[in-house]
């Protein structure tokens, strides 16, 4: 599975979801490789302060990429690529190269616009793209808002949501994720759900 996490919109937690869902792989025993694209390195950073998971973090841009990411697929069962922020040729020959690319959405009307370049882009590449609501509160209206939206404008969404949880930033802090911190917590939970959604969707 090679799989491409984009959104133009800092704040979104685009590298957040991606080590997360890469901890939770790699406790489902499969192996897992980290291709970093974006200039500001934060998932290679936290691929070496980690201390939980042997995995190969590959920091690659420009004409590189899409060769960095078949050689790392090639030897991991699971990729899990940290795109640009831009609408960039790297992000889309990253996107060419995905089974899957994910769109983290915090639920504001300025991230569900900011979704629409990347979609358009994977549209045009054939990739399959679904939005996903992360650190949704646990209540307001806003949220149904946006997914609606969302949906209007002909985004998928991914079923599970992340909740805003300090978990998910503490576990990063610590060396870990939320799943370190915790394997029963609401925040495990909720990337559990999210990883078997994903593993649902690529093997249909």
């Amino acid at each position: 599975m090679i799989i491409a996490f984009a959104q133009q919109k800092g704040g979104a937690g685009k590298t957040t979801v991606l080590a997360h869902l890469a901890h939770a792989w790699g406790l489902a025993g499969r192996s897992v490789g980290l291709v970093d694209l974006d200039t500001q390195r934060s998932l290679s950073m936290w691929a070496q302060a980690q201390t939980v998971l042997e995995v190969e973090c590959v920091e690659s841009a420009g004409w590189r990429a899409g060769s960095d990411i078949k050689d790392l697929a090639r030897k991991c069962e699971v990729t899990l690529i940290d795109c640009p922020g831009n609408a960039s040729n790297l992000l889309e020959a990253s996107l060419r190269e995905s089974d899957l690319v994910i769109l983290p959405c915090q639920p504001s009307m300025l991230d569900a616009w900011a979704t629409a370049p990347v979609l358009e882009m994977a549209t045009r590449e054939k990739t399959p793209a679904r939005v996903l609501l992360n650190r949704v509160p646990p209540r307001g209206g806003l949220v149904d808002e946006v997914r609606t939206a969302l949906g209007e404008s002909g985004a998928a969404l991914l079923d599970t949501t992340l909740g805003n949880r300090v978990a998910f930033a503490a576990g990063l802090a610590r060396g870990t994720t939320a799943l370190g911190l915790g394997r029963t917590s609401r925040a495990t939970q909720e990337v559990q759900a999210l990883r078997t959604e994903i593993e649902a969707l690529l093997n249909a």
